[in-house]
């Protein structure tokens, strides 16, 4: 029996594209978080930062590997993009928030903050996988 055998041209599970993105998510969860702590006056050096941020760049890596966001697929279509991108976030962003503040990190949260950092999360990662799947689509 002979049997075709299809390779595909992306045969690693974390290729250059996969780290691009992956890096551009970070950097924006990076860039919104560090800009929040800025314009609060909260910065207080680095491990302040860190703090800060490992929350919900750790649900967001928990979430993006449960929700498939990496695969090849993910940026199929653009409203598929969208929709899974906002999930992965929302889910991503509830983490984040119950490790804030749990008791294990100092970093107690007004109320509403879980509604800014989830609202300009949502515009930033969903704005920018849009556009990227709209042009990874071309």
């Amino acid at each position: 029996m002979d049997t075709a055998v299809q390779a595909d041209e992306h045969t690693s599970a974390f290729d250059r594209e996969t780290l691009l993105v992956g890096t551009v998510d970070i950097a924006l969860l990076t860039a919104l978080i560090l800009y929040g702590q800025y314009s609060h006056g909260l910065v207080d050096g680095v491990p302040a930062l860190l703090e800060s941020l490992a929350p919900f760049v750790l649900g967001w890596i928990a979430m993006a590997a449960l929700s498939g966001l990496y695969t090849r697929n993910s940026t199929a279509s653009v409203i598929g993009t969208a929709r899974l991108t906002a999930l992965t976030w929302i889910a991503a962003a509830n983490i984040g928030l119950s490790l804030r503040v749990s008791p294990y990190l100092d970093g107690a949260a007004a109320w509403p903050f879980g509604l800014v950092i989830t609202g300009f999360g949502l515009v930033a990662l969903v704005g920018w996988r849009i556009g990227y799947a709209t042009i990874a689509r071309r």
